[in-house]
């Protein structure tokens, strides 16, 4: 240790550590995406409920909608509809 603090962590030890910028921005990229993540499920997902007075059932909204986070193909041609009789 150089004067009581780690090697990489000063701006003159990562000059002489250069290969640690990309373990840093690695390790900074996936705490960002990950926090951006559960910070997504959070606000959007129909199964959190953040307020149960104004709509205690939100779930409910969701019935008709499709929720995935990624959808490959438009899915708004096959939804199943009643048989007319």
């Amino acid at each position: 240790m150089l004067g009581g603090k780690m090697q990489g962590l000063t701006k003159e030890s990562l000059k002489k550590n250069s290969m640690l910028l990309p373990l840093f921005f690695c390790i900074g990229f996936g705490a960002f995406a990950a926090t951006g993540y559960l910070l997504r499920l959070a606000l959007r997902s129909p199964d959190v409920t953040w307020n149960t007075r104004s709509n205690p059932e939100p779930w409910n909204e969701y019935k008709d909608k499709d929720y995935k986070f990624i959808s490959v193909r438009d899915t708004t041609n096959f939804r199943a509809t009643p048989p007319q009789y």
